[in-house]
């Protein structure tokens, strides 16, 4: 039987996904106890085990570089710091260009990464030859490639954090939703679960999907939309893909897992709802990119078809930071690259926390730039 509830917590975390965990991990390394972790769902239900586990350091932007540099170099040291093996391969990721106008996106980016030592190049055709032999030539127009790009399978990260949170005397609880967030003056003073009353010095909103339903209860804004993306494994077959693929011109991702599955996704425009159905037309289009780019793959099964959730920011970049409006308040919210952020976003929340220091590379992905510095423009995302 689960013991009863706390009445206080010097911080409350909503949402026992990677990024609360993060979070959570993060602050004990600052030395911060006394941490309560909360999630409605079960473990891994969300997001965190419904993503594509890629990991990349490079965009086009200096603000998602800056913040991705610092991710890789985390996802680096998390195996020995949790004392967990989280099995992030720095197997290599390749951006994949199909038309002229994204292939100077990838040039344009490539000067961005160089200025801030991110190590990564255009290939040759014969370099994709030897990376990428299996890929349709005739559909490639250039590709960017980034060696310490690769992936980390989230089952292995989800079990390397809550081991390492259990451990260290973080109380973290599913299946408890949040009922409410009280405020008193201009700060957050309490969370609610039914009519049990926690105290918090300070709240951590990392809800992915219901990050709006935190800042509803909260009486605050929160910039954003729900969206729905799919994804699917096909069966195992002899290793025809070696880094992790991005396919930014046909919105798709990808990469072979060591049991030789092809795990990954395609982006379709839809209306932004909701759900975790998935559809059928969604499935074609993903077997459809898989086959033009890789006709290798034309007779291999679908083993699971599945639909993950999220809140995206109207730019698509994170919302890191304290609330504006309400002081102790702070959100890991409006991901597209969560699960991959979420080692950047842990250290970065935890250091302005736990020392009240805002460092430079999380300043951008404050909850108002929209007024006050405006959208964050990155082209070397994959979203519809």
């Amino acid at each position: 039987m689960n013991k009863p509830l706390p009445k206080r917590a010097a911080v409350v975390i909503i949402g026992g996904g990677v990024q609360g965990l993060s979070v959570a991990f993060n602050l004990i390394e600052q030395g911060q106890r006394d941490i309560l972790v909360l999630d409605a769902g079960y473990w891994q239900g969300g997001a965190s085990g419904r993503n594509g586990t890629l990991i990349r350091p490079g965009f086009a932007s200096v603000a998602w570089t800056e913040l991705f540099v610092l991710t890789v170099n985390e996802w680096r040291s998390w195996s020995k710091r949790l004392g967990e093996n989280v099995m992030f391969t720095q197997r290599g990721y390749s951006v994949v260009s199909e038309v002229e106008k994204s292939e100077a996106m990838l040039l344009e980016g490539l000067k961005v990464q160089k200025s801030l030592g991110v190590n990564s190049w255009m290939l040759s055709r014969r370099e994709i030859d030897d990376l990428l032999p299996a890929i349709n030539k005739s559909r490639v127009r250039a590709v960017q490639h980034q060696p310490e790009g690769g992936v980390a399978p989230h089952h292995a990260v989800m079990k390397g954090l809550l081991a390492f949170c259990q451990r260290n005397g973080v109380d973290v609880r599913y299946r408890t939703a949040i009922s409410g967030v009280e405020r008193t003056g201009p700060r957050v003073s309490a969370v609610l679960v039914g009519d049990h009353r926690i105290e918090a010095d300070c709240v951590v909103a990392c809800a992915g999907p219901n990050n709006p339903d935190i800042a509803a209860m909260a009486a605050v804004p929160l910039n954003g939309f729900g969206m729905r993306i799919e994804a699917m494994a096909l069966e195992p077959t002899r290793p025809l893909i070696k880094p992790a693929i991005a396919l930014i011109d046909s919105l798709a991702y990808f990469h072979q897992t060591s049991r030789g599955e092809v795990v990954g996704g395609t982006e379709v425009p839809e209306t932004p709802r909701m759900s975790l159905k998935v559809d059928v037309p969604v499935m074609v289009q993903m077997a459809k990119v898989y086959l033009e780019m890789f006709p290798q793959l034309g007779e291999v099964r679908i083993l699971r078809h599945w639909a993950g959730q999220f809140h995206a920011s109207s730019d698509y970049a994170p919302l890191l930071g304290e609330h504006p409006d309400l002081k102790d308040l702070w959100f890991s919210a409006g991901w597209s690259y969560g699960f991959a952020g979420a080692p950047a976003a842990g250290k970065l929340l935890a250091e302005a926390i736990a020392r009240g220091r805002i460092d430079h590379r999380m300043k951008p992905f404050a909850l108002d730039r929209f007024e006050k510095t405006g959208p964050i423009a990155e082209g070397g995302i994959v979203l519809a």
